[in-house]
């Protein structure tokens, strides 16, 4: 994968996550949306946190890295499309962020699909040079 796409993903991850705290700062307070506050931001910051993680992680281990920030960004979805039904805190802000997380988990979705298959045809390629 090219640098800037994974500058992409990363900067792209971490203006998400500044910008669904904002929201969140327009959900009213109270038993149930609490919750669903911290269960948001929880799941939007899970995403960028896990991106760092694999730039730093051995080989075998970036694909499971980038799986659980796919995981956070789908998490992040279900959180924000309550809202959206619920019609919680500023839907001006929550719509686009929808919009967002939907394209950064489409982004960690091809960059999953394309981290198993190089490790695939990478381990393929290793035991025809053992045979």
């Amino acid at each position: 994968m090219k640098r800037e796409e994974k500058d992409d993903i990363d900067e792209r991850s971490f203006r998400f996550f500044c910008n669904v705290v904002a929201f969140v700062e327009t959900v009213p307070l109270g038993p149930k949306t609490s919750k669903i506050i911290e269960q948001l931001v929880d799941a939007a910051g899970s995403i960028g946190t896990n991106r760092e993680e694999a730039h730093a992680a051995a080989d075998r281990e970036v694909i499971r890295y980038n799986e659980n920030s796919l995981r956070g960004a789908n998490e992040s979805l279900r959180w924000l499309r309550v809202c959206t039904a619920q019609r919680l805190g500023s839907q001006e802000k929550c719509v686009p962020l929808l919009d967002e997380g939907r394209e950064l988990a489409r982004m960690l979705t091809r960059t999953v699909i394309i981290a198993k298959r190089d490790a695939s045809l990478a381990a393929k390629n290793h035991k025809s040079l053992g045979s």
